[in-house]
């Protein structure tokens, strides 16, 4: 990327009417980002920057989709627009990502780590698909934690591969279409993805799937070839995801992850995930293992977690939907007890039918 415009002069650089860049904090494959202030309140934001000489511009896009989703683990965005020759998009501030957590955290992360993780991530996601929207490049680098009172919640990142599944004019699901090239990240991709298919939610939930899968074991069976031509490499990651046994992938982890990946790798083309159900596998297992539900996560300080034991956190706070999840919590209850109910019931008639038929005995030994 071109830095000349902003870095190898010596001077302060102001964008938006009220935002110095300080220093650089990250990038990605056509962006820079920076950690800015705003020079009216003092506060930390940080600023995305992208030259504007590249031929699929993305940062415009991206600031206009991020300002109409708004909702939990979704950045804010201050302000957006073009200085000198970048694009240039001017967000909230957020800590590091879910990869750069995992690298210093001995590359592997608890079960009670990645299931309070896993919970917000699947939320995050039927956010963004609520909206219309698939993500096609998940990855734990683009799972970002909050700072400050939001370091407890997770954000979705970095919308540049985003597509609308939905066709605008039409309302319509778009069309499945074969021999694409492949989008995303091809450690995390879905089979779909790698056998050059259309994307649809379910690629977005299978990858899911893996990255969860990648946090807890600390890596994936197709991870670390040693094959050096590129096109050779792509086929054999393919034909192990594919092949490969879901028990296989999942061995010395919990059932749940297999059993999720399987339900995924199910969908139709054009079919609705069931987010609830998914959480729902999360959360009853999360329940069995008699985890503490503090978002201590592994990450999170000795001093921190002492601190945030005093903390009562409102889970509300924490998902777009949690109602919807909820539900599925009380529709099992209401029909465990409706289940209790006809067994209370069919017992009554037992014992009545029971009680009858002994009379009629007596009856009949009266009458003989």
């Amino acid at each position: 990327m071109k830095e000349d415009f902003f870095f190898k002069r010596k001077v302060e650089i102001l964008v938006g009417g009220k935002y110095f860049i300080l220093k650089k904090i990250g990038e990605g494959s056509f962006t820079q980002i920076y950690e800015g202030v705003d020079i009216f309140d003092n506060s930390k934001v940080a600023v995305k920057l992208e030259h504007n000489s590249i031929k699929y511009p993305q940062l415009i896009f991206e600031s206009q989709l991020l300002n109409s989703l708004k909702g939990i683990g979704i950045p804010k965005i201050y302000w957006a627009g073009r200085s000198g020759e970048y694009n240039v998009m001017v967000m909230e501030l957020l800590g590091s990502n879910l990869e750069e957590l995992f690298q210093n955290y001995n590359k592997k992360f608890s079960l009670k780590t990645v299931l309070m993780l896993a919970e917000q991530i699947i939320d995050r996601i039927h956010h963004f698909h609520k909206n219309k929207y698939i993500h096609r490049d998940i990855k734990p680098q683009n799972f970002v934690i909050g700072r400050n009172d939001n370091e407890h919640i997770i954000y979705l990142v970095d919308f540049g591969l985003a597509k609308k599944y939905i066709e605008e004019y039409t309302n319509f699901h778009i069309p499945l279409r074969q021999g694409i090239k492949l989008t995303g990240t091809i450690r995390f991709a879905s089979c779909n993805a790698m056998n050059k298919k259309e994307l649809s939610r379910r690629d977005d939930m299978e990858s899911i799937g893996y990255m969860l899968i990648y946090l807890l074991k600390g890596q994936l069976p197709w991870q670390g070839l040693k094959i050096k031509q590129k096109n050779e490499k792509y086929e054999k990651i393919r034909e192990m995801k594919i092949d490969l046994d879901i028990n296989k992938l999942c061995e010395g982890i919990p059932e749940e992850f297999g059993a999720y990946i399987k339900m995924v790798r199910k969908l139709e083309f054009e079919e609705e995930p069931e987010y609830a159900k998914y959480i729902n596998l999360f959360d009853e297992l999360f329940k069995k293992k008699e985890f503490i539900k503090d978002y201590a996560y592994d990450w999170v300080s000795e001093e921190d977690k002492k601190r945030q034991k005093n903390i009562k956190f409102k889970e509300s706070r924490m998902y777009n939907n949690f109602d919807i999840y909820n539900k599925i919590d009380d529709d099992s209850s209401e029909k465990q007890d409706e289940n209790k109910e006809n067994d209370d019931n069919k017992d009554d008639k037992d014992k009545t039918k029971n009680k009858n038929e002994e009379n009629t005995k007596k009856d009949n030994c009266q009458i003989y």
